[in-house]
């Protein structure tokens, strides 16, 4: 074989692997997460009249106790910020759960939260202590970005690319 096909070989594998990673970046990252843990980017958008123009509490839990994740799916976020004092010291960080709060006024403008992830989460939740009536709990797939969205009544979250 000579140089010149070799070389050309050698670019032809090397584009058809480049548009294979093309391809498949966003799944593997994900996978990649879930597997070693990484770093989880969040960002926050919230209305001008959020929470009818009071501060909201956050709060961000990746569960890795699956009894726990199904009794916090069945929990709204009211009962949730009651109680997660004591859910906490059942629960040890970073080994029932991992826990992140915040509490932000409307139309405050957000830094992207960086967060550390592990491996192993059975799932994740975001509550939100709204003044209107409602769960105010949305589940999310634990190892991908998201932007959580406040709005006046109640918020939603979204995969999303950092």
């Amino acid at each position: 074989m000579t140089a010149d096909k070799f070389i050309l070989r050698a670019l032809r594998l090397f584009l058809l692997l480049l548009m294979a990673a093309a391809l498949f970046s966003c799944d593997f990252g994900i996978r990649t997460r879930s597997l070693m843990g990484g770093r989880l980017h969040v960002t926050v958008e919230i209305d001008e009249k959020a929470n009818q123009d009071n501060p909201i509490a956050l709060d961000l839990l990746f569960v890795y106790d699956e009894k726990l994740l199904e009794q916090l799916l069945q929990t709204p976020a009211k009962e949730w910020f009651e109680k997660r004092g004591q859910i906490k010291r059942d629960y040890l960080e970073g080994d029932g759960l991992d826990y992140w709060g915040w509490e932000w006024v409307p139309g405050q403008n957000i830094p992207v939260q960086e967060l550390p992830l592990k491996s192993g989460a059975e799932g994740a939740l975001v509550f939100a202590d709204y003044l209107s009536p409602g769960d105010h709990r949305v589940r999310v797939a634990p190892f991908e970005d998201m932007t959580i969205h406040l709005k006046k009544d109640g918020f939603e979250v979204k995969s999303s690319e950092y």
